[in-house]
């Protein structure tokens, strides 16, 4: 059977905010994609943004495929485009079936395919066993009923929700994402990471133990740990090195470091191995310490992002984050001593927060003083607890401004207003890195060209945001 997948375009929603062209292989796709060729599919991955062609092309491409499954993802921002994507197949290919998946897909369900005719079939949770049994099951005329994962239009227009499908745990069976299908060299990471060499993204594990109520992996990727084995991981980063010379690795999983021995036993055998590589992950605070710290630097961690997200305590604990500032000032304190480029997350827009935390989280972000501070405005997304809080289950907001650093506040605070959260949002970029020391910090920590350019798109996409934002926030 011919399928195509095509991940939904998604720089468009940052507007005016974009601050440059970096672009993600999408892993779930590559990983769908090796499964159903492992299962003898005949696959295509379409990511129409880095190769930058028209709706036309997208249209001239699905011609010649002739798919006759067509996977699409797309994260609630994208909405949108999934749904174009959705309507181009349509129009070109109509007696192909349209599948859509992702979060958004897992969080509205039924709803979507209720008020959209455009997808036939929903993909819930987990996409790589549903996808191929599904693909199975159309490729054989076989009925649909007996599909795990999967919510689907009968031929009388009920929607029917099958059975969910479990969890895959022997995730290390998996075969590597099919990075083949695309062109790996169009794909750069975020700018403050991207340093000028050649990267990829990888996932070592799957789900997130942790409850903080802003988040929605879990509809899709659980929140038991399911890691790859040790073996498993550095077996992919040599492939990468090897065979696509990658130089940069983000390590994209919720968090790296929830089990420290594993990450122990990775970083010994990426030291045993001598390989030429610098990474990047996700840690948090409260599950790092000094030893780990050092092994992963010289194991070649360069950066690690920490979510501190507010300096109030009872903040803290509304948002079920699970961690104390106290955790937070060490945890960057030590990274910042052994050289790491740090990144810190913050939200403003909290439960709970007030002029008076938000101004006190501001003042803990200088204090720790990371390499990068991004400061973000809470987004109630489909699937998270806070959702259900800020949005009737009727909404159908503007899906694309659901983005933490968006041009606009979709939402007023329990504590605060749309107008005050932007104010805040401007004053804190501004105080955090219009400061002589901060901008030393970055010049002589430059250690090439590449990274400098990287560091003047940043500064100029930062200074179009913080411009923007302020013309957005006299608005409100």
């Amino acid at each position: 059977m011919k399928v195509v997948l095509i991940n939904a375009p998604y720089l468009g929603v940052y507007g005016k905010l974009n601050v440059g062209r970096n672009f993600s292989f999408p892993l779930g796709l590559g990983y769908i994609a090796s499964v159903l060729r492992a299962k003898r599919h005949e696959v295509f991955l379409l990511d129409p943004e880095p190769l930058g062609i028209s709706l036309g092309e997208i249209r001239e491409y699905l011609r010649e495929k002739k798919p006759e499954v067509v996977g699409i993802s797309s994260a609630t921002p994208n909405f949108d485009q999934a749904l174009n994507m959705a309507r181009i197949c349509r129009s070109i290919v109509p007696k192909a079936k349209i599948v859509y998946g992702g979060v958004h897909a897992s969080a509205l369900g039924e709803k979507i395919l209720q008020k959209y005719m455009e997808f036939d079939v929903l993909a819930i949770g987990e996409g790589e066993e549903t996808m191929a049994e599904l693909c199975n099951a159309i490729a054989n005329k076989a009925d649909l009923s007996e599909v795990r994962g999967i919510i689907f239009r009968e031929a009388d227009g009920n929607i029917r929700r099958n059975k969910p499908r479990p969890f895959i745990n022997a995730v290390d069976l998996l075969p590597y994402p099919a990075r083949d299908l695309v062109e790996l060299s169009k794909y750069r990471l975020q700018v403050h990471l991207d340093i000028g060499v050649k990267s990829a993204t990888l996932l070592s594990s799957r789900g997130c133990p942790f409850q903080c109520t802003f988040c929605a992996s879990h509809l899709t990727l659980g929140r038991g740990f399911r890691p790859h084995s040790p073996e498993y991981v550095v077996s992919e980063i040599t492939y990468l090195v090897e065979n696509h010379g990658v130089q940069l690795i983000s390590i994209v999983d919720d968090t790296f470091t929830v089990n420290k021995k594993r990450v122990q036993e990775i970083c010994d055998i990426l030291i045993k191995k001598k390989l030429k590589i610098k990474w990047f992950c996700f840690a948090r605070v409260d599950t790092v310490s000094d030893d780990l710290l050092r092994l992963m630097k010289e194991a070649g961690c360069i950066s690690l992002l920490y979510g501190v997200e507010s300096a109030d305590e009872n903040v803290l604990k509304k948002i079920k984050k699970g961690i104390m500032p106290a955790q937070a000032r060490k945890a960057i304190s030590i990274s910042n001593r052994l050289g790491y480029k740090t990144l810190a997350s913050f939200m403003f827009g909290n439960p709970g927060d007030t002029k008076e935390t938000i101004e006190k989280t501001i003042k803990f972000a200088l204090e720790l003083n990371p390499t990068i501070a991004s400061f973000n405005r809470l987004v109630p997304y489909p699937g998270t607890e806070i959702y259900g809080e800020y949005l009737s289950k009727d909404a159908e907001p503007d899906w694309k401004n659901f983005v933490p650093k968006g041009e606009h506040v979709i939402m007023d605070g329990k504590g605060i207003s749309k107008r005050e959260i932007q104010k805040y949002t401007f004053k804190a970029f501004l105080r955090f890195y219009v400061r002589p020391s901060q901008i030393i910090r970055i010049i002589v920590n430059i250690r090439s060209i590449s990274e400098l350019k990287v560091y003047i798109r940043g500064a100029f996409g930062l200074l179009r945001q913080m411009m923007q934002w302020w013309k957005r926030g006299r608005s409100y």
